[in-house]
C-alpha cells in the first residue's frame, strides 16, 4: 500500500459546477483553499456554518475497483461533510475525531477509509450539512488505492459472507431529526446508509421519545412537539419543524427506515423507551403525553409515599398503551422484532397499592416495612413484569403467525442480576420462559456489564446474549479490546448504542464496522497507517502552519 500505488486527487478545485466555487469566503459557495503537505501539495473545498454551499461533483477519472480515502482538515471549528458516489442512494456524514472538549488538530489533515467500490462511470459527490445545526465542513483530498481480482473476490466474498453480521446498531429516532432537521426521505436515508456492506444485522430504531409521544402518525398519541409553543431547545424545534413537514408530504418516517433498512441489509427492530412517559420543565409539554398527565392514579408510589414520575406496570391500564403501541407498528410496518428498552427510565413499578395490598395478602407482611431491597418483595413485584413480557410475546406471536414470518423480542435490560431485580425484571426467568431472543445488557449508570452472569444465563437457550460496547468513543484498538474480551467471555454478538454518534467518525468506525469477524479479531491491528493515518501541513492559503503559525497570535 505504498504512495506509488495510489491515487491522489488534490486538486479539489476542479469540482463541478465551477460556479458554486470561489476563490474567497462567500455564501453559497465552496472556498477553494490552497494547501501544502510534505508529500503533496493541493486545494481544498471549505464551507463555513452559514455558507449553505450546494453539492458539489468531484471528477475521479478512474475505473475499476478501489478503497476510497477521504482528506480531511477544520480549524478551531467541528466539522461534518457529506460525501457520496455519484451511483450512490444516499449521502453518508463524516468528520474527524477530537479529543473530548477540544477540537481536532489545526496542523495536520487526517485521512481516513471511506469505502471500497466499482468506480467505473462514478465520481465523488461533496455536500455540507446546511440543514438543521448547520455545520463546516472541509475537504482536502481524496486518495484511491487500487484492488487487483484477488482483492475484489476476497472483498465480495467477505460481504456475502453473512455468518459474521453479529452486530447491533441502535438508532434513538430523536437526536438526528434534531440535529439535521430532515424534511425528505433521501435525508433520513442518510441515517441507514453507513451500515451497507458492514457486520451489522440489526437496527433498533426508536418512533418516538416513548410512552404515547410518537414520530409516525399514530392513532394511539400525539407526534412529538405538536402541543409545545415555547420549545425549550433548539433541538426540539427542529424535531417538531421536521415532523410536521414530512406528516404534511406523507412521509412516513418509519415506513421510510424500514423499507430502506432492508434495503441496505437490515432487519428493523422497532424501539420504546418504557418509562418516557414524561420529563419536568422546561419539557413537561414536549416530552409529557396525554397519558400521563390524564392518569395520575396510575402512577409509581415510593415507599414513602410520594409520587415518582412514572407510569406504573402494576397497573393493566399502563401495561395495554404499550402493547397497543409496538402491536399497531408491528401490523403498520413490515418490521423484524420489537425492542422494550428497560436501560432508561428505571423504576417501573414501586410501592402502588395492587402490589402492596397483594403481598400482604400472600405473605401477611406489608412491603413498606421492609428494606428496599429485602428479595420477598423484590421477587413478588417481578412477577408483574414478567407477565408483561409473557403478554408482548404472545401479542408478538399472534401477528407473526398471521403475517407468516416471526417477530423477534431484543430487551434492554441493566447491568447485573441484582440491578435488574431491583428494578422488577427478572430476566432468569424471560430466558427460561423463552419470553425473548435477544438480550441486551446495558451499563447501568456507568456500571460494568456482569458479562458471565449474562453468558452464563444465556449459554444453553435459544437466547442471544449482545452486551452494549461502550463508552461512545474510544480508539480503535480500545474497541476490538473489548470486542474480544466479550466474545471470549460467551457474547453472541455485539451492541452499539447510539451508533449514529459513532459511524460518522471515520477512524474508529474503521474497526467498529468489522467488529462482527470475531474469528480474525485476533489478528488484527488498530488500522493505523492503513485505515488511517494522519498528514502534517506545512501551509494553508498561503499561511506557513509547521512553524511560527498564525494561531499563536489568539
Amino acid at each position: 500500500m505504498s504512495a506509488r500505488e495510489s491515487i491522489y486527487v488534490t486538486d479539489l478545485g476542479q469540482s463541478l459546477p465551477q460556479i458554486a466555487l470561489s476563490s474567497d469566503r462567500r455564501r453559497y459557495h465552496w472556498q477553494v483553499v490552497p494547501y501544502e503537505t510534505a508529500e503533496f501539495s493541493g486545494r481544498m473545498l471549505i464551507a463555513g456554518p452559514e455558507t449553505e454551499a450546494p453539492p458539489v461533483t468531484v471528477p475521479l477519472g478512474v475505473s475499476g475497483w478501489h478503497r476510497i480515502f477521504l482528506g480531511l482538515w477544520s480549524n478551531w471549528t467541528e466539522d461534518l461533510a457529506r460525501v457520496r458516489l455519484t451511483g450512490d442512494s444516499a449521502f453518508v456524514k463524516v468528520n474527524r475525531e477530537a479529543e473530548q472538549g477540544s477540537f481536532a488538530d489545526n496542523y495536520s489533515l487526517d485521512e481516513r477509509y471511506w469505502k471500497s467500490a466499482d468506480l467505473t462511470g462514478q465520481d465523488l459527490v461533496v455536500g455540507q450539512q446546511s440543514a438543521g445545526l448547520s455545520q463546516p465542513a472541509y475537504v482536502a483530498f481524496i486518495r484511491l488505492e487500487p484492488l487487483d481480482d484477488e482483492e475484489v473476490a476476497s472483498l465480495v466474498a467477505d460481504r456475502e459472507d453473512s455468518s459474521n453480521r453479529r452486530l447491533i446498531c441502535m438508532n434513538d429516532g430523536f437526536s438526528d431529526f434534531g440535529r439535521f432537521r430532515p424534511t425528505s426521505r433521501e435525508e433520513i436515508w442518510e441515517y441507514l446508509e453507513p451500515f451497507r456492506d458492514t457486520d451489522f444485522q440489526k437496527m433498533l430504531w426508536c418512533p418516538g421519545a416513548g410512552g404515547d409521544v410518537l414520530t409516525y402518525p399514530s392513532a394511539i398519541g400525539s407526534l412529538t412537539g405538536s402541543k409545545t409553543r415555547d420549545f425549550p431547545r433548539v433541538v426540539d424545534r427542529n424535531i417538531a419543524e421536521s415532523m410536521q413537514i414530512l406528516a404534511g408530504a406523507g412521509i412516513d418516517t418509519v415506513e421510510t427506515v424500514v423499507e430502506y433498512g432492508h434495503s441496505v441489509g437490515l432487519e428493523v427492530h422497532i424501539s420504546q423507551r418504557m418509562e418516557a412517559f414524561q420529563c419536568c420543565p422546561p419539557f413537561e409539554d414536549y416530552f409529557t403525553g396525554e397519558f400521563y398527565l390524564s392518569h395520575p392514579q396510575w402512577r409509581c408510589v415510593d415507599i414513602d409515599g410520594r409520587e415518582i414520575a412514572r407510569m406504573s406496570y402494576a397497573f393493566p391500564e399502563v401495561r395495554e398503551l404499550l402493547l397497543r403501541v409496538f402491536r399497531e407498528l408491528a401490523t403498520r410496518y413490515d418490521i423484524d422484532g420489537v425492542n422494550p428498552i428497560f436501560n432508561r427510565g428505571a423504576p417501573f413499578l414501586l410501592y402502588e397499592a395492587p402490589l402492596v395490598e397483594g403481598f400482604q395478602s400472600e405473605t401477611g407482611l406489608d412491603a413498606r416495612e421492609l428494606a428496599e431491597d429485602d428479595e420477598r418483595y423484590l421477587h413478588y413485584r417481578a412477577r408483574v413484569m414478567t407477565g408483561f413480557m409473557a403478554e408482548l410475546r404472545q401479542a408478538m406471536q399472534e401477528i407473526g403467525e398471521a403475517r407468516g414470518r416471526p417477530l423477534e423480542i431484543s430487551a434492554h435490560v441493566l447491568n447485573d442480576a441484582e440491578s435488574n431485580l431491583f428494578y422488577g425484571l427478572d430476566v432468569k426467568n424471560w430466558v427460561e420462559q423463552g419470553l425473548i431472543d435477544n438480550l441486551i445488557p446495558y451499563p447501568w449508570r456507568d456500571d460494568e456489564i456482569d458479562v458471565g452472569y449474562f453468558a452464563q444465563l444465556t449459554r444453553n437457550s435459544a437466547v442471544q446474549y449482545y452486551p452494549e460496547i461502550m463508552p461512545r468513543t474510544m480508539p480503535p484498538e480500545e474497541f476490538r479490546t473489548r470486542a474480544l474480551e466479550n466474545y471470549s467471555a460467551g457474547a453472541d454478538g455485539l451492541c452499539f448504542w447510539d451508533t449514529n454518534g459513532r459511524h460518522q467518525r471515520l477512524k474508529e468506525w474503521s474497526m467498529i464496522r468489522r467488529l462482527g469477524h470475531r474469528d480474525q479479531l485476533e489478528r488484527w491491528d488498530d488500522g493505523e497507517g492503513s485505515l488511517h493515518r494522519t498528514v502534517p501541513l506545512r501551509s494553508v492559503g498561503g499561511y506557513v502552519l509547521d512553524k511560527y503559525p498564525p494561531h499563536w497570535a489568539y
